[in-house]
């Protein structure tokens, strides 16, 4: 059984970290659209889809102007949402 919203905590990973702080660098805006990204997660982690063959799920961030597209990398661990990695999406 899944946690409700209230219950889940969400934990940043160190390379999802570094590759936002890297980002950062060049998409001012970046903060901005990485506001959604909590909030998105809270509401039902388990929705969004998993990546092929892992147990990699993912979020997309799009159509926030002046930052690219992202995808976002999460696994569920009981009441944890572990956010992995960030990737640019090549549209």
């Amino acid at each position: 059984m899944m946690p409700d919203s209230l219950n889940w905590q969400i934990i940043e990973e160190p390379l999802f970290t570094e590759q936002i702080d890297k980002f950062r660098a060049d998409w001012k805006r970046l903060d901005a659209a990485l506001m959604t990204l909590h909030p998105a997660l809270l509401k039902s982690p388990q929705l969004y889809p998993f990546v092929p063959g892992t147990k990699l799920q993912r979020l997309k961030i799009v159509g926030f102007p002046g930052v690219p597209p992202l995808t976002i990398f999460f696994t569920i661990d009981g009441d944890k949402i572990l956010i992995k990695s960030a990737e640019l999406i090549d549209l």
